[in-house]
């Protein structure tokens, strides 16, 4: 089944905090990519990430954000820092991104004034990697077709802008992105989300085998389902490119990524259809179901599935009840 654009952002959120939770790979990415005046002012060897849940849905809707919090360490007194990083993947930059980025220094500066204290500083990373030329403003300001006079009475700001497409993951300036694998291997599948890239794909394979990364094969497997979700990529090709950049154990990863693949999708359907069939039984049955329970509630829809003429295996997988408890309920 194709993977819908909803579902490749799905999977580009879920990807993008599997990586930049990480304080080290937050690290890693902020040494390369912060100009060099606001990296040395800023304390990058002792980052907390702060988890963003807390932000209202509509501050988050339609993005994926982290925060990296730090200090000035060019002051006398601890001057909190907020690095706000922002994952932008739609097919276009969108200047919603600046009103993001203004909502949530809003958000957090009402914050410190209830609280009494100063506003914190925040610095906006935007991290894209659209298929699209990036055509945002890069300061709030930009975006008004004003002369400068005028320009001078508004409120501005300017973000710091990592975009993919233009970075040459080949270059030599990358050697320090390098050293951290996960990390340099996560950008190069980022770049080449939106796009049928095999010859990205078997660089970072190359990659693998000389730094030795393949013997780790958990994370392998997280990157391959990575790959297999946003790339027009066959499991047959997947396997074919391992064989053909000698990567070792692919006969053992394709087997174990197609079961993962199995399981995953049988736990959606089952998801999804529980949630379909429910809302069939009507209002009284919800609120009876909240009361009896979950098995309770599964046994119902199982009941309900064999007396409209679903076969046994479809009652399994819908339900995730086992052919014992059906013949129990069936007797």
């Amino acid at each position: 089944m194709k993977n819908t654009t909803t579902d490749i952002q799905n999977i580009n959120d879920s990807f993008f905090h599997k990586i930049f939770d990480s304080p080290e790979n937050a690290r890693d990415f902020l040494e390369q990519v912060l100009p060099t005046g606001l990296k040395k002012q800023l304390d990058l060897a002792n980052i907390e990430i702060e988890d963003t849940k807390y932000v209202s849905n509509e501050y988050k809707k339609g993005f994926s954000d982290i925060v990296v919090k730090t200090v000035l360490r060019t002051t006398k007194e601890q001057i909190p820092v907020d690095i706000y990083f922002l994952l932008e993947h739609k097919s276009e930059g969108r200047v919603e991104v600046l009103l993001q980025v203004l909502k949530y220094m809003v958000f957090e500066w009402e914050k410190d004034y209830n609280n009494n204290k100063s506003p914190r500083l925040i610095i906006p990373v935007v991290f894209y990697h659209g298929a699209e030329e990036w055509k945002v403003p890069r300061s709030f300001a930009e975006q008004f077709d004003v002369d400068d006079e005028v320009k001078r009475y508004l409120l501005d700001y300017r973000y710091i802008l990592f975009d993919t497409n233009p970075w040459d993951f080949g270059a030599e300036s990358n050697k320090e992105f390098k050293n951290n694998v996960f990390l340099f291997t996560a950008m190069v599948l980022m770049k080449a989300a939106y796009k049928k890239d095999i010859e990205a794909i078997l660089e970072i394979f190359r990659f693998w085998r000389e730094r030795g990364f393949t013997e780790n094969k958990d994370v392998v497997l997280f990157f391959m389902k990575y790959i297999s979700y946003t790339q027009d990529i066959g499991r047959d090709d997947l396997k074919e490119i391992l064989d053909n950049t000698k990567i070792e154990g692919g006969d053992i990863i394709m087997p174990t990524l197609a079961q993962q693949f199995r399981e995953e999708f049988r736990e959606e359907f089952r998801e999804k259809f529980r949630e379909e069939f429910i809302e069939t039984l009507g209002p009284e049955f919800k609120k009876e179901g909240k009361k009896e329970g979950k098995k309770e509630e599964k046994f119902e829809i199982a009941r309900r599935m064999l007396l409209n003429n679903f076969s046994l295996e479809q009652v399994i997988l819908s339900t995730g009840l086992t052919k014992k408890d059906i013949k129990t309920l069936i007797n």
